[in-house]
């Protein structure tokens, strides 16, 4: 009966984490400038921010398409490019956020303060085309409609997160799901009203994204990637010829891998 149990649990564990796929790379492209924040559309286009305000598109090739250079210089915060036809941009130093069309035109930007909190930390575009914010003072997640400038939905905090030990890096909304992440307990999921759903254990990530049902993440220093089923919570790893990745994407058997001046592009087998 022991035995049965220890065959049964080592093959739960196999399942749950498969071995490294084989990597080759395609292509490698040197940038100009240091990446400060970085994302991609459904088609593969990449978004790169670099740490001059620019913003550049690159197609699926590496290959420089559009470029964005603001009047007001800031780093991006975020940058978030999965509704593809806009790509939406959050500055916290000025607490403002725009829309940059598939040409990299921007609209006029959009200031979050008015009265409704003194400090974001973080703020993201929801399936709704309304805004998702994290408040930092009241550690709080809320939803604002921003036709109206009126808060829909608040969410503390205080029952996910220790007030006194966390780092909240990045959130992004996939499949009418809001992930966020925090670099002591993990990636909190919420469902699209705020309502807090289950945390994923995948800690000490800056950034993250998905392809298919995949949450990916870098860990252990940009060595390996991690992904993890957001269903099934199956789990695999893929391992990295460079620990200098800050960020990891993935669209149609490639990787595209951004270290701080450079796009390594490979291809999974």
């Amino acid at each position: 009966m022991k035995l049965k149990l220890i065959i049964s649990i080592l093959f739960l564990v196999s399942s749950l984490v498969t071995q490294a796929q084989r990597l080759t790379k395609i292509k490698s492209v040197e940038l100009g400038h240091k990446v400060v924040n970085a994302s991609i559309d459904r088609q593969g286009n990449l978004y790169i921010a670099s740490n001059n305000g620019d913003i550049d598109r690159y197609d699926p090739e590496a290959v420089l398409a559009y470029h964005f250079s603001p009047d007001k210089k800031g780093n991006a915060t975020l940058i978030e490019a999965w509704q593809g036809l806009r790509t939406f941009v959050f500055y916290r130093d000025f607490q403002q956020y725009l829309f940059l069309d598939r040409f990299l035109n921007n609209s006029t930007p959009f200031e979050i303060g008015n009265g409704l909190s003194t400090y974001y930390e973080l703020g993201t575009i929801a399936g709704d085309n309304n805004l998702w914010l994290i408040d930092q003072q009241e550690l709080t997640l809320k939803k604002l409609d921003i036709e109206i400038n009126e808060f829909l939905t608040e969410t503390p905090f205080n029952l996910n997160l220790d007030p006194a030990n966390f780092e909240l890096t990045f959130m992004r909304e996939y499949q009418n799901l809001l992930f966020v992440s925090d670099k002591s307990s993990g990636i909190l999921v919420f469902d699209n009203l705020g309502n807090y759903l289950e945390s994923l254990p995948v800690k000490e990530l800056n950034h993250f994204s998905f392809s298919n049902n995949e949450l990916i993440g870098l860990h252990a220093a940009g060595s390996k990637v991690r992904l993890i089923d957001i269903y099934t919570k199956k789990e695999r790893e893929i391992s990295l010829p460079d620990p200098s990745y800050q960020f990891v994407f993935m669209e149609n058997s490639r990787l595209y891998c951004i270290a701080a001046k450079r796009i390594d592009i490979f291809k999974l087998e």
